[in-house]
């Protein structure tokens, strides 16, 4: 039998800790897809049937009073709608997802529908809270 030599431990096991941030990554990249940017505080319609969108779109909030936000980025003129869309685009064929408050203009909301079409989105959905 060998004997077991007393000294200090000159390595270091790193697989427990490989294994520790592998989890908080997995954690951290299911969390962020479920996270959804928000600069407003909206007041979702409500609805009965609603849908989840396959790929993660692009997320357009409306306030009450009309006011646009792009994934969290807040427009300061109406013509920045195309250039912070487009630097928001990830994707060849984007989705986008148009988070409303329940009080905006139903022209409002045309307008921004509109740009996403000539802008050639491919999928455009509604938020709104589950009844």
């Amino acid at each position: 039998m060998k004997s077991h030599q007393h000294g200090p431990i000159s390595e270091i096991n790193m697989t427990p800790f490989v294994d520790i941030v592998l989890v908080i990554l997995i954690i951290f990249l299911l969390t962020a897809t479920v996270l959804l940017p928000r600069t407003f505080s909206i007041a979702l319609p409500k609805a009965t049937q609603a849908e989840k969108m396959e790929k993660v779109p692009i997320i357009i909030s409306l306030d009450a009073e009309g006011k646009i936000a792009i994934n969290g980025v807040r427009l300061a003129q109406e013509g920045d709608f195309d250039r912070v869309f487009c630097t928001q685009m990830h994707d060849k064929e984007p989705q986008a997802i148009i988070a409303a408050d329940k009080q905006v203009r139903h022209g409002r909301l045309m307008e921004v529908i509109d740009n996403l079409k000539r802008l050639k989105v491919q999928r455009i959905g509604i938020e709104v809270e589950q009844k």
